[in-house]
């Protein structure tokens, strides 16, 4: 049985998510009918991300001195009153009001994020990792799948005013129930969790100070080979998946002909794939590693079997399963994190590796942007998948080395 306070957490989770996709939806469309240009939806997404870059750090040191509960409804309330100024946005002259507004919700989400991802081991026993993690995907889907679609909707038969103002009271309804969580603290004393692959032995008194919490991660990374995959996969990824924020409206709209509601279908398709990977992921529970890679390259093939799709109804398909791999690895890559990570490092982990991949995806969408004004759509979608399967046979290829080399001593 899940803990009652993560439940807590889950519905949150579920009712910010659903906010926030209504508004993305319909700044998506909104974006595409003022401009009609692939450039300012990457122009968006990009600046979305440069907080990320700046705040999820300072957010992984907050963790550790500041009540989570407070952390987090701080920003849902200051995320919610600053959704409310997208009413405002009426023609192409106010364009800037989105690229400025949606900068402000990305300094909402790059301090909230970490600070809910590191929640999660503190609520529920370390047996239940895989199962709570398997849950949050499915949360994603369901995001995706009512969200996404029911945004597509709202936008187009209510106008993009009347997602802004749900996404706004989302915000707040989701403040109100994070103040009804109780967060048990971090201790400082060592850690040592039967389910852990390595055991930490480092000092409390990481908590103390910045040098050295970040020398304690860099340690607890080089002790832990699987903990390296994860990282290489944060690192490396990110740099692929601007090609897909991008593409995923310029599909919807110029090649299918779908409008706004056809980007609430491919969305709702990818919601779905999450919502199914709960039944798969605890498939790979003694195989997370292998599980992780191994769905990586199947995204890929999928990505370069799209580019090739004329159908509107296969490519709901194709994006159905490409969420599904692309959440049963997360399932197993996020669940191997928390296994080999010591839960007082786990914040600030959780905080540089935020910062690093959406800083990464940040300039991935700006390029992808670009790069939709130089080639067609199909051409670029071709290139993300391919660069998938190169990653993920890199990574596996360096898994495979180091942990031969550690078993020869060398």
């Amino acid at each position: 049985m899940v803990d009652r306070q993560y439940r807590k957490l889950f519905a949150a989770g579920i009712i910010n998510g659903m906010g926030d996709r209504f508004c993305q939806i319909a700044l998506l469309a909104l974006i595409y009918r003022l401009t009609g240009s692939g450039f300012s939806v990457g122009i968006m997404l990009g600046l979305r991300v440069i907080p990320f870059l700046v705040l999820s750090p300072a957010a992984g040191v907050l963790i550790t001195r500041i009540s989570r509960r407070v952390l987090m409804m701080t920003t849902d309330l200051f995320r919610g009153l600053s959704a409310l100024a997208f009413l405002s946005v009426h023609s192409p002259e106010d364009i800037w009001i989105i690229y400025g507004v949606s900068t402000l919700l990305a300094c909402g989400e790059a301090l909230y994020a970490p600070a809910r991802k590191s929640s999660i081991p503190l609520l529920v026993h370390p047996s239940e990792l895989l199962k709570v993690n398997s849950l949050e995907q499915v949360m994603s889907g369901l995001v995706l799948v009512i969200g996404a679609a029911a945004g597509g909707i709202i936008s187009a038969l209510f106008g993009p005013q009347a997602a802004f103002i749900l996404n706004a009271a989302s915000f707040f309804t989701a403040g109100l129930i994070v103040r009804n969580i109780a967060f048990p603290p971090v201790m400082k004393e060592k850690i040592s969790r039967e389910d852990s692959y390595v055991k930490p032995h480092y000092s409390p008194s990481l908590l103390d100070h910045p040098n050295r919490s970040r020398s304690g991660m860099l340690d607890c990374i080089r002790a832990s080979v699987p903990l390296q995959v994860v990282v290489a996969f944060e690192l490396l990824v990110p740099m692929l998946n601007g090609i897909d924020n991008v593409l995923i409206s310029v599909y919807a709209v110029q090649e299918f002909r779908l409008g706004d509601a056809g980007i609430g279908l491919f969305y709702a398709a990818l919601g779905a794939g999450l919502v199914a990977s709960y039944a798969i992921g605890h498939l790979f529970s003694g195989s997370l590693l292998k599980g992780g890679l191994v769905c990586l390259l199947l995204e890929g093939i999928l990505l370069m079997g799209l580019s090739g799709i004329y159908h509107a109804w296969a490519a709901v398909a194709i994006y159905f399963f490409i969420s599904l791999a692309g959440g049963v690895g997360a399932i197993c890559l996020d669940t191997l994190l928390m296994r080999e990570t010591p839960l007082y490092l786990q914040g600030p982990l959780l905080g540089m590796l935020t910062a690093w991949s959406q800083g990464i995806i940040g300039l991935s969408m700006f390029g992808a942007g670009v790069a939709i004004e130089m080639m067609e759509p199909r051409m670029l979608g071709l290139a993300g998948g391919a660069g998938f399967v190169v990653i993920s046979i890199v990574i596996s290829m360096y898994y495979e080395r180091t942990r031969n080399r550690k078993a020869a001593g060398v």
